[in-house]
């Protein structure tokens, strides 16, 4: 399951307006847990992300799929681009590992699960998401010829 080479590419991060929003795994989106979206890893994996410029890392689970760019690698929540250093550059190179269930211990896990809850604690609402007004289109006055 583990892959020996890492992967590199591009990163980014998900914007604050996806707050609330279903992501592929039937979850809904936090900003403050650390998650991302790959295109092919499975679900609920554990990855290794470092920001190729600082060299800094962060761990996060895999709920979602994408992005759908080019040279796009992963997508990170808004506290793990945070972590990174990310959030300045918005798009900078990664580097991205899967780990392996060797690697990930049942301490790593709790201190995962409690880092995460510590996040959604912080932060426990959501923003209301803002509906679109319906537009409405002009309507042309007719031109009466005499």
């Amino acid at each position: 399951m583990g892959n020996a080479q890492p992967q590199k590419g591009l990163g980014t991060f998900y914007h604050m307006k996806h707050w609330g929003s279903r992501t592929y795994s039937g979850e809904k989106y936090h900003p403050y847990v650390y998650t991302a979206a790959h295109k092919s890893f499975p679900m609920g994996s554990w990855v290794e992300v470092t920001l190729v410029k600082t060299g800094k890392k962060v761990f996060v689970r895999v709920n979602d799929r994408g992005p759908f760019f080019r040279g796009g690698v992963i997508d990170v929540s808004k506290c793990a681009a945070q972590d990174l250093g990310l959030v300045p550059f918005g798009i900078s190179k990664v580097e991205v590992r899967l780990l392996s269930p060797e690697e990930i211990t049942d301490s790593l896990k709790v201190s995962w699960a409690q880092r995460d809850s510590i996040g959604r604690a912080e932060h426990p609402i959501a923003p209301k998401k803002n509906k679109k007004k319906a537009s409405r289109k002009k309507r042309k006055k007719k031109k009466v010829r005499r």
